[in-house]
């Protein structure tokens, strides 16, 4: 993993509650990281890979798009990291294993459809039971981060997709989901490497009056062979996956801060507090202001 993957300062950045990590390495795609919660919150953020968390002597509280999620000490916990979220807080002093696996690795891996439906949905999931074996595994690659060459690196994506294959075919608990679930296609080749480029610039400048051409261009591809890559990903158009990732931002900061709900417009991309108060009553059912008094009167995502 690069050094600072996980140590951002905040203070240098254009949007200090969001941050595009990079990406594993690309090698194999994953990467393991060792650390002791603290009890203070984090800005909130997002890169674009899968995350598994799993906490040792220590319980905490997740932000995702707004709503907390209890991530419980031995159990794994699994989520898209695209989809923002931050620490809220932690209960006990611990230790956490983080492992980060790239999107394309992921897809390799062919678990269940429903499995991998859930995840890139934005559903958070987790294995249902404290079982020992976890965490010796946890421990196992906590202890073995600094074991980075290509047979170590293989050995771990071994160990992390047996993992997940026994969790998807034993079932899960569901800590958190989104309103409907998509029914993705997964695609495979350099198609995974485009999308994840595309997302990534669309992670960094979803705030920005950026097109379709643009995003495009940051992955060298054609208007219309990104336009089918969002489709067949996230079932949904590029200009409406920009405006859920606005809305989203929205929702956060309608809740965590109290900004002013025009200068929240302003900062998400809307480009007037009109638009913003549409496009927000018609995606979440209330208006911005009712949301902010009652964050549970929202009827999507």
């Amino acid at each position: 993993m690069k050094e600072g993957l996980l140590d951002a300062d905040w203070s240098e950045l254009d949007h200090p509650e969001f941050v595009d990590w990079d990406l594993p390495s690309q090698e194999l795609g994953l990467a393991l990281q060792r650390r002791q919660p603290t009890s203070s919150p984090e800005p909130a953020h997002f890169h674009p890979s899968i995350e598994i968390n799993f906490l040792m002597g220590c319980d905490m509280t997740y932000s995702f798009s707004g709503k907390e999620v209890e991530v419980m000490r031995g159990r794994f916990c699994v989520f898209w990291a695209a989809h923002p979220h931050r620490k809220m807080s932690v209960r006990d002093r611990g230790e956490m294993t983080n492992i980060y696996v790239s999107l394309s690795e992921f897809l390799q891996w062919s678990l269940p459809t429903n499995f991998v439906n859930a995840l890139l949905s934005g559903s958070v999931l987790s294995t249902r039971d404290e079982i020992e074996g976890d965490t010796a595994l946890a421990k196992r690659l906590a202890n073995e981060v600094e074991k980075t060459d290509v047979q170590w690196q293989r050995l771990h994506s071994q160990e992390v997709q047996a993992r997940l294959s026994r969790m998807a075919v034993e079932g899960w608990a569901t800590l958190h989901a989104p309103a409907v679930v998509a029914e993705s296609r997964v695609i495979g080749g350099k198609a995974i490497q485009h999308f994840e480029k595309m997302l990534r610039f669309v992670a960094v400048n979803f705030a920005s009056r950026i097109t379709v051409a643009d995003i495009a261009g940051s992955a060298g591809v054609s208007q219309s062979h990104a336009v089918s890559l969002f489709g067949k990903m996230l079932g949904r158009t590029i200009m409406e996956h920009i405006r859920d990732m606005r809305i989203v931002h929205a929702k956060m900061l309608l809740v965590e801060t109290e900004h002013k709900i025009l200068t929240i417009a302003m900062d998400c991309g809307f480009g007037s507090l009109s638009s913003f108060y549409q496009s927000f009553q018609d995606h979440v059912g209330v208006s911005p202001a009712v949301f902010r008094k009652n964050p549970s009167a929202s009827f999507t995502h």
